[in-house]
């Protein structure tokens, strides 16, 4: 691990963690929530082409969250394995470790300050 103490590795991994039930809950309540108010359970309620557009949109706007948390819920899982492995905290673009404040900042980060900087400017 880079220079971080196993107190902070330990404190890092439970903020993952915990930030993956609270995801994973997200996606349960989600889920339950679409099946009662889905598109489908919409369908027949509306009743013109403003309702069934808003109706679409909630339902887009619905699925782009899902898949968001989805997202977010892999790079988590990527996290904590990473942890496992002993690669954690280093940068996988140049291999030099990952700046403590920017882990806490953003606990699932692969890159370093500067490799993220390029990497969004490719």
């Amino acid at each position: 691990m880079p220079n971080i103490t196993d107190q902070e590795i330990k404190q890092l991994h439970d903020n993952l963690l915990n930030y993956k039930k609270v995801l994973q809950q997200e996606i349960r309540e989600e889920l339950l929530k679409q099946g009662s108010t889905g598109a489908a359970s919409l369908a027949g309620k509306v009743h013109d082409k403003q309702e069934e557009s808003l109706s679409e949109m909630h339902t887009e706007i619905n699925l782009a969250m899902m898949s968001q948390h989805q997202h977010e819920l892999k790079n988590l899982e990527r996290a904590l394995k990473r942890m496992e492995d002993g690669e954690y905290g280093y940068c996988i673009d140049c291999d030099e470790p990952i700046a403590l404040a920017r882990l806490q900042a953003y606990p699932t980060a692969v890159r370093c300050i500067a490799c993220q900087a390029k990497h969004e400017h490719a």
